[in-house]
């Protein structure tokens, strides 16, 4: 996958987590509905989703974004043998 395209996938990741963040919608359902399963504000509900998502997130973007080695490294962890490593 090219670079443009890496920075382009990180970019989308975090407009899309800064939209979710801002997260206006949630007042309107925290009224409407009180308590999920009986004991949790929605809003809380909402946050602790958010927070699962943000580590998946940030654990795509690291792929993405983490730079290659350069190619004499490859080249020099590729020629030795496993016991060598």
């Amino acid at each position: 996958m090219s670079f443009r395209i890496r920075l382009a996938l990180v970019g989308l990741i975090v407009m899309v987590m800064f939209i979710l963040h801002n997260s206006f919608w949630l007042w309107e359902f925290d009224a409407r509905i009180p308590l999920l399963f009986g004991f949790m504000p929605f809003a809380f509900s909402f946050y602790v989703g958010y927070t699962v998502l943000a580590v998946l997130a940030m654990r795509l973007i690291v792929n993405l974004a983490w730079p290659d080695p350069p190619a004499d490294v490859i080249k020099l962890i590729s020629d030795k043998e496993p016991s060598e490593l």
